[in-house]
C-alpha cells in the first residue's frame, strides 16, 4: 500500500519536471537536521554547509533566501515507473553564485540541475558542470558515445545562468573526421577547455586535441 501511495505521489509530480518533485515553501531549512551516517559525496557536502542543506530519507533539503527553503524529493525506481525513477545528489555549493549543483540520477541517463540559493530557480543542464577558474563560466558535458546529451557552456554572470549547447564538432584541416570528443573537460584557463581521455585510435586521430575557446561569449573549436 505504501509503494502504491508513493508511486502516485511520483506520477502527480510528473508535471513538475519529468518525475522531478521540487517544492518551495514558505518555512526555514535546517532546523530539523538528521545524523548523517553515510560517508558518500554528498554528505561530505552537506557536513560543509550544514546549515543550508541536509538529507531526510528520500528529501533533500535546501535553504533558499528569506527563510525559505526548497524539498526535492527522490523517486526511486521500485516505487516508479521506470522513467520516471529520479535521485537528486548535492555535489557542490557554488558561494559566489549562490547555487547549488545537483545530479540527478535516472534509470538511464543522467541531468543535473543549478538551484538558485535567491529563489528556488531551477537552471536544468545536461550534467554537473565544472566552474572555470574565474567562476564566469561553467561547463557541462555528457559525452558516453551513444548516449550522451551532449556538451553546454554556461554563462554564470546572468541571472538565471545562460545555457548555450555546443552542437558542432572539431574540424581542424588534416585530421580525421571526429565523431565523439574525449570524455573529460578540464579548463586551460578562463576561456579554453580541454577534453581529455581516451578515444578509439583507429577511429580517432590520438593526436588530435580537442580545445574549445570562447571567444565573445560564444564558443568555437581551436585547431
Amino acid at each position: 500500500m505504501r509503494a502504491t501511495l508513493t508511486a502516485l505521489a511520483c506520477l502527480l509530480a510528473m508535471p513538475v519536471h519529468a518525475g522531478s518533485d521540487i517544492v518551495i515553501e514558505d518555512r526555514p531549512c535546517c532546523e530539523e537536521q538528521r545524523e548523517i551516517a553515510s560517508h558518500s559525496p554528498e554528505a561530505e557536502v552537506i557536513a560543509s554547509i550544514p546549515e543550508q542543506a541536509f538529507r531526510s530519507g528520500s528529501v533533500l533539503w535546501l535553504k533558499l533566501e528569506g527563510n525559505r527553503s526548497a524539498r526535492m524529493i527522490d523517486c526511486i525506481a521500485y516505487a516508479c515507473y521506470v522513467d520516471s525513477s529520479r535521485r537528486h545528489e548535492l555535489v557542490a555549493w557554488w558561494p559566489k553564485h549562490r547555487q547549488y549543483v545537483i545530479d540527478v540520477g535516472l534509470y538511464e541517463g543522467r541531468q543535473a540541475f543549478l538551484i538558485s540559493e535567491r529563489d528556488g530557480r531551477r537552471t536544468s543542464v545536461f550534467a554537473p558542470p565544472v566552474l572555470s577558474p574565474s567562476g564566469r563560466y561553467a561547463v557541462a558535458a555528457d559525452l558516453s558515445p551513444g548516449h550522451g546529451n551532449g556538451l553546454q557552456i554556461i554563462d554564470m554572470d546572468t541571472n538565471p545562468p545562460t545555457v548555450l549547447a555546443v552542437k558542432s564538432m572539431p574540424a581542424c584541416p588534416g585530421a580525421k573526421p571526429q565523431l565523439w570528443l574525449r570524455p573529460d573537460p578540464r579548463w586551460l584557463d578562463d576561456t579554453r577547455i580541454i577534453f581529455e581521455g581516451s578515444l578509439d585510435p583507429i577511429l580517432f586521430d590520438p593526436d588530435v586535441k580537442h580545445i574549445l575557446r570562447i571567444v565573445d561569449g560564444k564558443p568555437e573549436w581551436e585547431c
